[in-house]
């Protein structure tokens, strides 16, 4: 295994644990009711592993209530990483910055986008040779 191969997967490796730890910080010691129903879908730590930067939604899926969790999380953030200090045995303990997840709400404008397109009565299409086509919506 090469060197740059054992830094990428002890990243990824730190991430998920991170990601199970802060999971667990969150539901049982931040007592922020804008907090309940956080989900982490995704941890990336930056190469020198100083910054983990965490990825959140709402369980519910409203913009608001994602926002309104983010804000009390980015204020927590400090409390958070004691806690973090306190579950894991490694020299330095990352930064923790909170990012939404725009992830889901991408798929649905995508899927709106497609829908729009399948309604007009065409889909442009290209094909894997970069060839574009036309591929008619089948008749309801």
């Amino acid at each position: 295994m090469l060197q740059s191969e054992k830094k990428t997967r002890r990243r990824e490796m730190l991430a998920a644990v991170i990601q199970e730890e802060l999971s667990g910080i969150i539901l049982e010691a931040v007592k922020d009711p804008a907090c309940e129903g956080t989900v982490i879908t995704a941890v990336k730590m930056n190469v020198d592993l100083t910054l983990a930067t965490v990825s959140i939604r709402s369980r519910s899926g409203l913009e608001d209530t994602t926002k309104r969790a983010l804000a009390a999380l980015s204020h927590a953030a400090p409390f958070i990483r004691g806690k973090l200090r306190g579950r894991l045995d490694i020299k330095r303990i990352p930064e923790i910055k909170f990012v939404e997840d725009t992830g889901i709400l991408e798929n649905v404008r995508m899927a709106n986008i497609l829908d729009t397109m399948k309604e007009a009565g065409t889909l442009v299409i290209s094909t894997e040779d970069g060839e574009g086509g036309e591929l008619e919506a089948p008749a309801n």
